[in-house]
């Protein structure tokens, strides 16, 4: 029988994978051997197993997900849909490192911040500012957090909050081309929401300084000098989508039962858990194959829960962020990170 297999250190000369890599994937059950002796523990593959290796090898040195690789391999005809996802996010993560370097060419070329201005709708500024507010961070020792990012995307400014915990993220379209990445400090975020601005917003960046100006309102705040965290991994998280009745989600949160944890500073939060499958989304565990369960703060999930009536909700696995997206606003969504029950963050 040994004859007619190939060893595992010959598969690896052919294939690619090394070793170390094809044990791997025999533990993760993408790619097992077909004979295993039981005295010495040696695998042996067949030769038509040298193929899926090959396969194996190229999915890795793009970064596949160990379990998008899986599904490759158990089901071609899965391939096309997977693949294309995963380019969409290469080609994401590309646009993005362009966008940082030009940022830090600009830093390399100017000691101070240049003046950029920008013009934005003010209903739909005012609006993506109220969505995202909740999850301004306050804590004084996350100075970067104290505000919502201004971020130029093509087409789009977008915005983001998140104090560690949630992440929050809008978006407002512009026709003109802009170049803002700053942090609008938090008394300028709600100094916008308590006026009535209407019309247009100008966004004037300057000396160091940050203008915003609509009728009836200017406020101005020098702009803080520090890096907000890097958020857009977090935003490719939650790919199995359900759609999500956002009020009758919020009565069952509100009806059903929780756990009660006590962060580290001492405060006690509720903890609901939330069950994720073919039938939707339910308040509490569930003895259905296949679904996930996940442990999220309830009245954090209540408020993500705000932006709309109609929503989706993406889970990956049960210790992955949650994702709570708005249909037919590309840009609007908000991330929760899970609880773990076991160990209490």
């Amino acid at each position: 029988m040994e004859n007619e297999l190939l060893a595992i250190g010959r598969v690896s000369a052919l294939s690619g994978l090394p070793v170390s890599a094809l044990r791997f994937y025999d533990g993760a059950g993408v790619l097992s051997p077909c004979w295993v002796d039981p005295s010495s523990g040696y695998r042996f593959y067949r030769p038509a197993q040298v193929r899926q290796a090959r396969l194996v090898a190229h999915l890795r040195r793009v970064g596949l997900p160990l379990d998008d690789i899986r599904t490759v391999v158990a089901d071609p005809a899965l391939a096309g849909p997977v693949l294309a996802a995963h380019l969409g996010r290469l080609e994401a993560g590309l646009a993005d490192a362009r966008r940082e370097i030009s940022i830090v060419h600009d830093l390399l070329e100017n000691s101070e911040i240049s003046m950029s201005r920008c013009t934005l709708p003010a209903a739909d500024l005012v609006r993506a500012l109220r969505e995202i507010r909740y999850a301004v961070c306050d804590d004084p020792d996350q100075p970067r957090l104290h505000g919502i990012y201004l971020d130029s995307e093509p087409g789009r400014v977008r915005l983001v909050a998140t104090d560690r915990h949630r992440l929050a993220t809008s978006a407002v379209a512009t026709p003109e081309p802009t170049d803002l990445h700053l942090l609008l400090p938090t008394p300028v975020v709600d100094a916008l929401l308590a006026a009535d601005v209407t019309d247009t917003v100008d966004v004037v960046v300057s000396d160091g300084t940050v203008t915003v100006t609509g009728v009836g309102c200017t406020v101005s705040a020098e702009v803080p000098d520090v890096d907000f965290p890097s958020y857009r991994v977090l935003l490719e998280h939650g790919r199995q989508e359900v759609p999500v009745d956002a009020a009758a989600l919020r009565a069952e949160l509100a009806a059903g039962t929780t756990t009660t944890l006590t962060s580290d500073d001492g405060v006690g939060y509720e903890v609901s858990l939330l069950s994720v499958g073919q039938d939707g989304v339910r308040v509490g565990p569930t003895d259905e194959p296949g679904a996930l369960t996940v442990a999220v703060n309830r009245d954090f999930l209540l408020q993500a829960l705000e932006v709309g009536d109609q929503l989706t909700l993406g889970l990956d696995d049960p210790i992955a962020p949650l994702a709570i997206r708005t249909p037919g606003r590309e840009g609007t969504s908000s991330v929760l990170m899970p609880v773990r029950l076991d160990q209490p963050a």
